[in-house]
């Protein structure tokens, strides 16, 4: 079997006028193609043609030609499960991007999102003198508004300066949009000791909860976006399959060809 020139095939793909009329002439000449140059080639059209899979059901229109091209059949599954939930997760980040408005955030790139995601929550958890594990703010003041033992007026200020800090990292809209009163100064230092508790609980959880479920789907798009650039850039891998002697090392195998 020839090996297809990558390089040579993504240069030609990339050049292509009417891409649409290539894959149906690509289609028509499936029978003269073996599946893994066919798989090889679809991929790399799929790369530079992304909106052709993406306005047009590939696979309902050619699922008699693939019918026994089962690496290609199998990259068109891939393409449509990991645009899908693609859009799936870009849709759940758009909430995210309409309560936090941070125009440093939004110009990173994602890895820097990710990493900026990571040490905000640190930082919220260490106003909270928790970064590291330990006992949360809220039951330490609790406790100690109990035993009166330090000025209440001392405890109320720190607590403000923890509070504007909070606020000013993620802004009074993603305050209002979990439920979370934006209070003035005036207005917290008149709250009754349990009150006070149960705003900072409520801060606590419902921001922790928010950040800890971004940076999930921050992860899971980063790693579609990952899968979709494996799809996207097949390599071609000699294999001398009499070292082959476990089912570990195949499964390596398959990683690595990025199948």
């Amino acid at each position: 079997m020839e090996n297809i020139d990558i390089e040579k095939t993504c240069n030609e793909i990339s050049q292509i006028k009417y891409p649409l009329v290539f894959l149906f002439k690509l289609i028509s000449y499936n029978n003269e193609i073996n599946d893994t140059n066919f798989s090889i080639v679809l991929r790399i059209f799929l790369k530079y043609h992304t909106y052709i899979g993406t306005n047009y059901n590939l696979k309902k229109l050619f699922i008699s030609e693939l019918k026994y091209k089962h690496l290609s059949w199998n990259v068109l599954n891939d393409f449509y499960k990991l645009i899908n939930k693609k859009i799936s997760l870009v849709m759940t980040l758009k909430k995210w991007y309409d309560i936090f408005e941070n125009n440093k955030f939004w110009k990173l790139s994602l890895n820097d999102q990710i990493n900026f995601l990571i040490n905000t929550k640190n930082y919220f958890l260490s106003l909270y003198d928790c970064s590291k594990g330990g006992i949360p703010l809220h039951y330490k003041v609790g406790a100690i508004l109990k035993n009166n033992k330090i000025d209440r007026n001392i405890i109320i200020d720190d607590l403000i300066d923890r509070l504007i800090n909070i606020l000013s990292i993620f802004g009074s809209k993603l305050f209002l949009s979990l439920g979370i009163p934006v209070l003035k100064v005036n207005e917290f230092v008149i709250l009754s000791d349990g009150n006070i508790i149960k705003y900072l609980i409520t801060i606590f959880n419902k921001i922790n909860e928010l950040l800890n479920q971004t940076i999930k789907l921050f992860d899971s798009y980063n790693l579609v976006n990952i899968k979709l650039n494996n799809l996207y850039n097949p390599f071609i891998i000699n294999i001398n399959t009499v070292n082959i002697d476990s089912e570990t090392e195949i499964d390596d195998i398959k990683i690595y060809s990025g199948f």
